[in-house]
């Protein structure tokens, strides 16, 4: 029986190959039997030209290698999920690749097309320049062979899924990649391109398998796990040990740290992505949540999600926030809304756990009762040995010592000086009267106040002092000795006094009072002064 159409026979050849369809290719191959020697050219230059694409030769060739599919009865019964993703993955996909990414904008994808071809995910985002960090330090291990495998961790809620879209464009536009395999969750998507020839296909968490096992291939996996596999592995996950203590194990491996957003990035996402969010209602979510966009401006109308923070708070325990602050991957995954990840310096490879921010320390502080200072003291001794503890117990700290500043009282206070001056033998106690407290959003108010108003920033991120009060004083908490401090912070507040000299007080628990020295860098304008804040 003569074949009268050889590119339908064609093309269906090959989809009943690529199905596995045994039986129906014998029939269909019996056919072919019946044709002429120029008929039969036809249907091979037919099978040819489908399989000739870069994409299809090499699925053609894995299928073929080695014999594997005619030695294995489990494959040859089995029907193949990989096909061609739909037509919003591969718009995405072009249209990333025709962007040019500029690190602090905002990616805008056309009209229609989606991130990662996913209509929840939105059409653009904030390019975060620590994502600029975190590849170029990728790139850059990669490059000296050091590692292909990396761990990128962080804070739920800061958009660590949101960089594997401009870390796919990077990789093709930078580094020349040709192949992609994205999987999230239950699928995995094959990304390729080569000039201007783009493909996308989809399958399920068993496909692609040759691709992962070229070591030319990058792996990026998001909300699943990951496997050893010859491709360059990125693992997107928040701090959970069960989801990657295998990868860490695997040669090549390493961790990179993604930080929380910072008070700029916040306030360009809400003029550019959500400006039916005022700035007042943002800043009273980022002074509960801290800086995790994720509820402070994707879901900041979601009461669910507002509330369940108050729903964590009230089920943590102190013994929770250390667990959260000593072991973060193996903490409950509730406990990082209260305690986030942060990076010391700008390593990407060295990181801290700090409260989310100071609500969250005094809802803590409320529900430990009388036992509080007690416990803050623990906290502190702890400190002094294990760093992993000093920035949460700064913070605690910080909040027992405005307490009692603001309620008044005579302080121990002792002024510092240079190493190369005479140092002074004593001084009397600084005097304090309760006060009344100003929070201000610009230091600037400051200078409106009248003399022994307590004025604290509503901001806990605050640059270089804690408190300010007229005429002269300026209040730094610390329970470990200053190197430095942030100059333009300092003379920002300075200014604001309305009497000179000002005076920095370093206000520390009782065991460093003695110890404490004085801070280079600091101008000789501003007096340097230590001030004991007792246990109760």
């Amino acid at each position: 029986m003569a074949l009268s159409d050889l590119g339908t026979a064609c093309t269906r050849l090959a989809e009943l190959f690529k199905d596995d369809a045994g039986d129906l290719i014998a029939t269909l191959m019996a056919n072919l039997t019946s044709l002429g020697g120029a008929e039969f050219s036809m249907v091979c230059e037919g099978w040819t030209a489908f399989f000739g694409s870069r994409w299809e030769k090499a699925y053609l060739e894995r299928r073929l290698s080695a014999g594997v599919v005619a030695a294995s009865p489990w494959l040859q019964g089995r029907l193949s999920s990989r096909m061609q993703a739909p037509q919003e993955m591969k718009s995405f996909w072009r249209a990333l690749l025709g962007l040019d990414i500029i690190v602090d904008s905002l990616l805008s994808l056309p009209s229609n097309v989606y991130l990662l071809g996913k209509k929840w995910c939105g059409s653009s985002l904030l390019v975060r320049s620590c994502y600029r960090g975190i590849f170029d330090l990728m790139m850059n291990l990669h490059s000296s062979n050091t590692n292909t495998r990396f761990l990128v961790t962080g804070t739920p809620g800061i958009g660590k899924s949101f960089f594997a879209v401009v870390l796919m464009s990077w990789l093709v536009k930078e580094q020349g990649v040709t192949t992609i395999v994205y999987e999230s969750q239950d699928k995995r998507y094959l990304f390729m391109s080569e000039g201007t020839d783009l493909n996308v296909e989809q399958g399920d968490k068993t496909d692609f398998g040759y691709e992962i096992e070229l070591p030319t291939t990058w792996w990026i996996v998001d909300m699943a796990t990951a496997t050893e596999r010859a491709a360059n592995t990125v693992l997107l996950a928040s701090p959970d040990r069960t989801r990657y203590k295998g990868f860490l194990k695997l040669q090549a491996a390493t961790t990179l740290s993604m930080p929380v957003w910072t008070d700029n990035e916040i306030e360009k996402c809400r003029l550019w992505q959500h400006p039916n969010l005022s700035a007042s209602t943002v800043q009273t979510l980022v002074s509960k949540w801290g800086n995790i966009p994720r509820y402070v401006l994707e879901k900041a109308s979601d009461p669910t999600a507002q509330s369940s923070l108050e729903d964590t708070l009230s089920t943590c325990r102190w013994d929770d926030i250390l667990w959260c602050i000593g072991e973060p991957d193996t903490a409950p995954y509730s406990s990082h809304k209260l305690v986030h990840l942060e990076l010391v310096g700008n390593s990407y490879t060295k990181k801290i756990m700090k409260l989310a921010s100071p609500y969250v320390a005094r809802e803590i502080e409320a529900k430990a009762g009388m036992h509080h200072t007690r416990l803050l003291q623990n906290l502190v001794q702890l400190s002094i040995g294990k760093p992993a503890y000093a920035a949460a117990a700064g913070l605690f700290f910080e909040m027992y010592a405005h307490r009692r500043l603001q309620a008044g009282g005579s302080f121990h206070v002792r002024k510092l000086n240079s190493f190369n001056t005479t140092q002074p033998k004593g001084s009397k106690p600084l005097a304090l009267q309760r006060c009344d407290i100003h929070e201000f959003h610009k230091v600037e108010e400051v200078a409106q106040q009248v003399n022994h108003v307590y004025c604290v920033p509503q901001a806990h991120n605050f640059l270089a002092v804690d408190a300010l009060m007229q005429p002269n004083i300026l209040f730094q908490m610390t329970i470990a000795q200053k190197s430095s401090i942030n100059l333009k912070g300092l003379h920002a507040a300075a200014r604001q006094l309305s009497k000179k000299p000002p005076r920095i007080y370093f206000v520390v628990p009782d065991h460093l009072y003695g110890a404490f020295h004085f801070v280079a860098g600091i101008p000789q304008e501003i007096e340097q002064w230590v001030l004991k804040v007792s246990w109760m």
